[in-house]
């Protein structure tokens, strides 16, 4: 977990003081989640890969719960072929695939450089809090906050999704916070992804059930 004296550093980011999303990456940056650019920018429009998106949920999972990447799986799992020991997010993954499956292909690979969908993102977040609830000793069950967003352009497992999702402190919520669009197959950009994770932690935080 982030020191105490890395949680009481001011983080300032000089690209998001009008995004939407600017509180929830500050938080974001704050618990050691994301981190910005050596020229002092977030590029909150810049696309989160695959691998990413899974760094920063186990990131984010361990400030509630401990995660030991050396465990060894408790489940029998089928290690991506395009996932090498040597890479730097292999542990992460490894760990994920255990924990909180995130989807590979039928080919077995996990495709980390691709883009990570706003649908996967929000899949890999659902799957992520009900890992939490059950290392912290309650059901998995995400308990609704607030009426369901009805988006209209999902269907399908999307919909299902987005449905349980959006009633979850909004974890899924339309692009830049406006109108009624989800764009499922968009590419989660850096600003949603910090978002989305916060508010996935915060809603698991008083998710006493």
């Amino acid at each position: 977990m982030p020191s105490l004296m890395a949680q009481q550093m001011t983080i300032t980011f000089s690209d998001i003081d009008r995004n939407v999303y600017k509180s929830e990456i500050l938080q974001a940056a704050q618990l050691g989640i994301v981190q910005g650019f050596p020229d002092g920018t977030f590029r909150p429009n810049q696309p989160v890969t695959r691998e990413q998106a899974v760094s920063m949920i186990v990131d984010a999972i361990n400030t509630l719960t401990p995660v030991d990447l050396k465990a060894t799986p408790t489940a029998p799992v089928r290690p991506f072929t395009d996932i090498d020991s040597s890479r730097w997010s292999a542990a992460k993954i490894s760990w994920a695939q255990w924990n909180i499956w995130p989807a590979g292909t039928p080919t077995g690979k996990f495709r980390p450089t691709d883009n990570i969908t706003r649908a996967e993102m929000v899949s890999f977040l659902r799957r992520a809090a009900e890992r939490i609830k059950i290392n912290l000793g309650r059901s998995p069950a995400l308990t609704p906050t607030q009426k369901p967003l009805q988006f209209s352009d999902v269907s399908g497992f999307n919909q299902q999704l987005t449905l349980q999702m959006s009633a979850y402190c909004r974890v899924a919520s339309p692009v830049n916070e406006k109108e009624n669009k989800f764009a499922p197959n968009q590419p989660a950009n850096r600003d949603y992804a910090a978002a989305a994770i916060i508010r996935t932690l915060n809603c698991v935080k008083n998710d006493n059930k």
